[in-house]
């Protein structure tokens, strides 16, 4: 027996984009649920919304400018000049961003900058290698790029479901998620100095023996 009311392709498809997004925010929850700060970064496709985190203050949004190859939102940006100063953000994230301006090559050194020391960056995009329609960017290429920026890189972590799928990985096997999701994380650090201060060991003094002759001192005269 057909549906008697089918769900319009348009909207099944929009319902799939939704879960995987869904499904990409639980990824890196556990990751941006340890970060605190003022300010946090999101650059993210048109529309999308910031996650609401109890550590973090306030996020600054960009959306990839339409036709452009730069940022818009509170401020423009291009992608090799973020106005933004060094250090400036406990978090980035980076969400199905598409290749604006060149990414990741072009603006990973500028991730790295704008990251606080202590803070986390997070990429998320389509994977390549997903049975997903449209353009991602390989997991790969970021990962090179970011250690070209002097960051410390975990491996991607595919996430959601393989396919487009209205409820998202729910009910797909664990194995086939992480092995063929549609999406994927890539998490980075700032590169820590492998160099450890160490306090400076205390100089003995040797006790002077005023009765000795010491070379330099004059000596009275019987």
């Amino acid at each position: 027996m057909s549906n008697p009311n089918p769900i319009p392709p348009a909207d099944a498809a929009a319902r799939a984009r939704a879960a995987l997004r869904q499904d990409a925010a639980a990824a890196c929850a556990a990751s941006l649920g340890r970060v605190a700060g003022t300010h946090a970064l999101l650059l993210d496709e048109a529309g999308a919304t910031a996650p609401v985190l109890p550590g973090v203050a306030r996020w600054t949004v960009l959306h990839p400018e339409p036709g452009g190859t730069g940022w818009q939102g509170p401020v423009r940006a291009e992608s090799d000049a973020l106005p933004f100063g060094d250090d400036s953000f406990c978090a980035v994230l980076v969400r199905f961003a598409g290749a604006v301006g060149g990414v990741p090559e072009v603006i990973a050194g500028e991730l790295s900058r704008v990251l606080a020391p202590h803070g986390v960056l997070l990429v998320v995009d389509m994977h390549t290698g997903s049975l997903w329609p449209g353009d991602g960017t390989s997991p790969r290429r970021w990962e090179c790029a970011l250690r070209a920026a002097d960051l410390d890189v975990a491996a991607a972590v595919r996430c959601g479901s393989p396919w487009p799928r209205g409820r998202g990985a729910e009910g797909l096997p664990r194995w086939l998620v992480h092995g063929l999701g549609g999406a994927y994380v890539i998490e980075a650090h700032r590169r820590s100095s492998a160099v450890i201060p160490l306090r400076k060991a205390a100089v003995r003094r040797r006790k002077l023996d005023h009765g000795a002759f010491v070379p330099g001192a004059r000596r009275q005269s019987a």
